[in-house]
């Protein structure tokens, strides 16, 4: 997550500690679709990653390249792939997992995390009012830049039930992560605005 500047980082990572997302156990079978997400060592994606102002201008847009080594690592009941996206969003040292349901991704964002967390799911509830963090899976599907996609809204609260963070994320079966939004609060009016997005230009499996 190189693209934050260090406060957000401190803020992002006390958020991830200090909050847990919540899952509907009961999770649809989806075990005979395409992977939700494509882990075969070698598969590559490029993302144009952008950073806005709370004005809505880009003030920075780059390419970002990602790829699946072959390293691995059991945690959790899972078996996670290495997955190198040094200048996007999961960063140079995260792993990836999907259950066996084929309907939640999992990441570890390093071997030296205590523990993975739930990065998107097709079976996610309405958030309840007290949740501090928890998605939420849309039933339909979303076109972005060209892929189909299935859509999960990550709200983050205060101790108020005030919503200071949200993320949006778009995952196509059988491609993988599509797109990110990360939303963050003006400084000035507090307003939630989108201030940085990346964005799946191209793959090439193996």
């Amino acid at each position: 997550m190189t693209r934050l500047s260090f406060s957000s980082i401190i803020f992002f990572l006390f958020i991830l500690e200090a909050c847990t997302k919540t899952v509907d156990s009961n999770t649809i079978d989806n075990s005979n679709s395409p992977s939700i997400f494509p882990m075969q060592t070698g598969n590559s994606w490029i993302y144009q990653d952008s950073i806005f102002d709370a004005s809505g201008k880009a003030v920075l847009s780059y390419t970002d390249s990602a790829f699946i080594s072959d390293q691995t690592i059991a945690s959790n009941g899972y078996t996670f792939h290495a997955f190198n996206d040094s200048l996007g969003w999961f960063g140079a040292a995260s792993y990836v997992a999907v259950d066996g349901y084929n309907a939640s991704l999992f990441v570890l964002d390093s071997l030296n995390a205590v523990s993975p967390y739930l990065f998107f799911t097709m079976s996610a509830p309405d958030p309840a009012a007290s949740e501090a963090d928890a998605l939420y899976s849309f039933a339909t599907t979303f076109n972005v830049n060209g892929f189909s996609c299935y859509k999960n809204l990550e709200q983050v609260k205060d101790e108020n039930g005030n919503i200071i963070y949200a993320n949006v994320y778009y995952v196509s079966p059988g491609i993988g992560v599509v797109r990110i939004e990360e939303y963050s609060p003006n400084p000035d009016s507090k307003v939630l605005y989108l201030d940085y997005s990346q964005t799946l230009k191209s793959y090439n499996f193996k």
